[in-house]
């Protein structure tokens, strides 16, 4: 039994949160049951040349967690057949917005009563993205992450046992294919959604992309953006500068953030241009208030709802897929 505990020297793992993983791991892989008997604090101290302190302290996490108990006198038994009923879950969004909240409501609503989630925001800093993950390492049974699209952060992503991490939204292509995932295909998805709209469109004498400052939207979404409006000899441009002076007559904008989504409607209101007819609007990543906002605002999307969906799926089913979420333009007034 005491052979189910794998400690690693070198690792940066805390010795205390590898004893409580290799308990997590026996317990999946069937190797303890309920109602084993563990080895005692003193024979795992012994073994790994821990002091009792360590091993104290990976079982009171255990005990916490309903998944040790103690019987005075007699040692720890197991106390549950599964730790997937007390799924403990590190779920790492990039920033805090209207749709992520969709997302995560939708995910905690699938996951049910099998586990608990703690949300943590890294806000595209490495140095707050990697301090997260190392802190998190070995405290909890299962890991989502939205990368940084920095391949300066996989050492970070390494640090996270393969076998209980999963990708969400972003990083399809350097990380979505080696780990489970959920994520968009963004130049395909933009270009799809245009390609579903042109009727629409076409009535426009041109296309324009407003990036805010300092943006962190992926440029797989300019290059869909610029295949569309070739294909379709589309005039089109691409700014991260927008004058409210220039809103004009006649252009449709693609609209990546929401505060310039505002001041966009409020520059048309301003010259009282009908929206849908003398200029269109579209917003990237849809969210409930869109739907109603200045008579219905066109969108591009992925479905946030569903994107929460399968991620609980894969984490309830313990599937190794890597899912491309489905992304759609939402027809409404503005265009």
């Amino acid at each position: 039994m005491i052979n189910i505990f794998k400690i690693t020297e070198d690792s940066p793992v805390p010795k205390y949160k590898q004893l409580i993983g290799s308990v997590h791991d026996a317990i999946e892989n069937k190797e303890l049951k309920r109602d084993h008997k563990m080895p005692s604090v003193n024979e795992i101290a012994n073994k790994f040349n821990l002091s009792r302190d360590t091993v104290l302290t990976a079982f009171g996490e255990l005990q916490a967690r309903g998944i040790i108990k103690s019987r005075p006198g007699k040692g720890y038994y197991v106390a549950k057949p599964s730790v997937r009923s007390s799924r403990k879950i590190f779920l790492l969004f990039d920033k805090l917005t209207s749709y992520k909240e969709v997302l995560f409501e939708s995910f905690k609503k699938d996951l049910k009563r099998l586990g608990t989630v703690e949300i943590f925001f890294h806000n595209f800093n490495i140095k707050t993205f990697e301090t997260l993950i190392r802190d998190s390492i070995g405290q909890y049974t299962d890991y989502v992450v939205m990368p940084i699209p920095t391949k300066s952060v996989a050492g970070a992503i390494n640090q996270i046992p393969k076998d209980k991490l999963y990708i969400l939204d972003r990083g399809r292509r350097q990380y979505g294919q080696t780990y489970p995932s959920v994520c968009q295909s963004f130049r395909k998805d933009i270009y799809n959604a245009l390609q579903s709209g042109v009727d629409l469109l076409e009535k426009y004498d041109k296309l324009i992309m407003l990036i805010p400052e300092n943006s962190h939207a992926p440029m797989e979404l300019q290059r869909g953006f610029k295949q569309f409006c070739n294909e379709h000899a589309i005039s089109f441009a691409i700014t991260k500068k927008h004058s409210a002076a220039k809103i004009e007559k006649g252009k449709a904008y693609l609209v990546l953030d929401d505060s310039t989504l505002v001041n966009l409607v409020h520059e048309a209101n301003e010259r009282n241009y009908q929206l849908g007819k003398d200029v269109g609007i579209i917003s990237y990543n849809d969210a409930p208030l869109k739907s109603i906002a200045a008579n219905g605002i066109t969108t591009i999307s992925t479905d946030f709802r569903q994107m929460g969906k399968n991620l609980a799926d894969l984490i309830i089913n313990k599937r190794k897929d890597h899912i491309e979420n489905p992304c759609s333009l939402i027809r409404r007034n503005s265009l």
